[in-house]
């Protein structure tokens, strides 16, 4: 490997260990991905000092994981408006290079946010809303290999849910559609002891 892309590779590890180390960087990425925003509007969805967001969109930028989109002259300022790039945020190999402390670090996070989506859905009466809704929890005894087979199942399924959602955009600007707001989350995990609970509750 030349020095250069050894010194590169070494840059980013260090930025996606800084990047999962800090939750106020993953907590603006969450933002960036829901809607374009200035750091400005970031620290007032957040509670953060417009400084504070901003050191940590820089982050993101060198880590290629928002882009600025626009620029405009706010009463003498300069707003800067950032969107995350839509990709997956880490790649099994970039995410087997961060401590287990990194990682649990970020995987609550985004548990926090299934659960507070679900509880907003709960409360609107819209989780249940439609009988073709999915809601699966399915605790299978594995190995390894098994373990390996059946996050890879997911990850195409993301694959395919990233693909699907492409082709909606297409048709719904197509045909002037007003959408809704879904959430599509999945989950592969190691329990320390056998699960209490149905092994299956929802519909297929």
């Amino acid at each position: 490997m030349a020095a250069a892309s050894r010194t590169k590779k070494k840059e980013l590890n260090e930025l996606l260990a800084q990047l999962v180390a800090c939750i106020n960087t993953v907590k603006v990425l969450t933002v960036l991905a829901e809607r374009p925003a200035s750091p400005k509007e970031i620290g007032e969805i957040l509670g953060l000092k417009t400084a504070t967001v901003s050191h940590h969109v820089k982050k993101l930028l060198d880590l290629g994981l928002v882009e600025l989109i626009n620029e405009e002259d706010v009463g003498g300022v300069i707003q800067h408006t950032y969107r995350a790039i839509i990709r997956p945020l880490l790649s099994t190999e970039e995410w087997e290079k961060l401590g287990v402390v990194e990682r649990q670090r970020f995987s609550i996070w985004i548990v926090q946010l299934i659960l507070a989506d679900a509880a907003k859905s709960f409360q609107a009466g819209t989780f249940d809303a439609r009988a073709s809704r999915h809601l699966s929890r399915t605790p299978v005894v594995t190995d390894e290999q098994g373990f390996d087979a059946i996050a890879e199942i997911q990850n195409k399924a993301l694959e395919d849910i990233f693909e699907a959602q492409a082709i909606i955009a297409d048709r719904m600007a197509r045909e002037g559609t007003i959408g809704m707001n879904i959430i599509a989350a999945m989950m592969c995990f190691e329990l320390p002891e056998p699960s209490d609970g149905l092994a299956l509750i929802g519909n297929e």
